[in-house]
C-alpha cells in the first residue's frame, strides 16, 4: 500500500476505534488524512459510525499483509519458515515479535525457542486454546523467570500483541490467548522430557542456535525407534504412547539424548 498515510491509519485502527482528531495525531496532514479515510471507507477496509472510525475484517487483512512484508525485510535471526505452521495470521505476527524479544533479552544465553501443542496443529480453537512455548537456556543463565516476565511485559505493549488482542475481541472472544511457558537448562534439555513426544510430530522451532533442538529431536526419534516405541490413536482424538513393547516387570526405560 503506497498511498501516503493509508498504512498508518490501518495500523492505528487495528488496535482500537478512533476519532478523526486522534487519527490526525498519526497522519498530521489533515487533507491527506481526509482523503485516505474517504478511500479506505470506499474500499471497505474501515467504517465510520457516529464520528468514530473502526477497522473491518478486510482492513485487518491489509494491515497483516503490511506487517508481514515489513518483517520479511527484518528477519533478525528467527526461523521465519517455521512461522507458516501457524494458520492464524495475527498469532503468527505476534509470536514473531515475541521471539525477537526473547532473543533481545537473553542474547547468547538463548539456545532454542519452540512452539508446540494445538497452535501448530489443526486443533487450535480461537475461543479457548492456549499457546504452549518452551525455551532452552544455557546453564549459566540467571534469573530466567524474572527476565521472562520482563519479556512479556514488553510484549503486551507491542503493536503486534495489541492488534491480535483487539482482533480476538472484536470477534467476541476474550482477547489474546494465554501463553503457557516452560523453560529448561541446556543440560536438562538433553535428558528425555515427556513433552518431547508430542513435539516429534508437531512443533515450530522459532529460534535454534546451532540447530540444538532439531538435532535433539533426531536423536529422540532414533532412540524411540530402537525401543520400538509406537503411538496409539483412538477415535475420540485421544492417544497414548507405548515406549517399549514387551517391557518386563520392574524394568527401567532409559532414553539418552546427550
Amino acid at each position: 500500500m503506497s498511498r501516503e498515510g493509508a498504512a498508518d491509519v490501518l495500523r492505528r485502527l487495528s488496535v482500537g476505534e478512533a476519532r478523526f482528531k486522534q487519527l490526525n495525531e498519526t497522519v498530521t496532514n489533515t487533507r491527506t488524512l481526509t482523503r485516505r479515510l474517504r478511500e479506505l471507507c470506499a474500499e471497505g477496509q474501515i467504517q465510520k459510525n457516529e464520528g468514530r472510525y473502526r477497522i473491518t475484517g478486510e482492513g485487518f487483512e491489509a494491515a497483516l499483509r503490511i506487517a508481514e512484508l515489513e518483517e520479511k525485510v527484518k528477519r533478525r535471526g528467527v526461523n521465519c519458515e517455521e512461522f507458516v505452521k501457524m494458520r492464524n495470521g495475527w498469532i503468527r505476527a505476534s509470536l514473531r515479535r515475541l521471539t525477537e524479544l526473547f532473543v533481545h533479552e537473553f542474547g547468547n544465553e538463548l539456545v532454542s525457542l519452540v512452539l508446540y501443542g494445538s497452535v501448530v496443529k489443526d486443533t487450535f480453537q480461537l475461543d479457548g486454546s492456549d499457546i504452549d512455548l518452551l525455551y532452552v537456556l544455557e546453564d549459566c543463565a540467571r534469573n530466567a523467570w524474572q527476565r521472562e516476565g520482563s519479556v512479556f511485559r514488553c510484549f503486551r505493549s507491542t503493536w503486534e500483541y495489541r492488534t491480535c488482542d483487539y482482533w480476538f475481541r472484536v470477534r467476541g472472544f476474550c482477547g489474546y490467548p494465554e501463553v503457557t511457558t516452560a523453560s529448561l537448562r541446556k543440560s536438562d534439555a538433553e535428558s528425555f522430557q515427556s513433552t518431547y513426544l508430542d513435539m516429534l510430530r508437531h512443533r515450530a522451532v522459532l529460534f535454534d542456535r546451532e540447530e540444538f533442538f532439531q538435532k535433539l529431536m533426531i536423536r529422540l526419534k532414533e532412540a524411540l525407534g530402537a525401543l520400538g516405541t509406537f503411538r496409539i490413536e483412538y477415535s475420540d482424538g485421544t492417544y497414548c504412547w507405548v515406549l517399549k513393547p514387551h517391557v518386563t516387570f520392574g524394568e527401567q526405560i532409559r532414553i539418552d539424548l546427550g
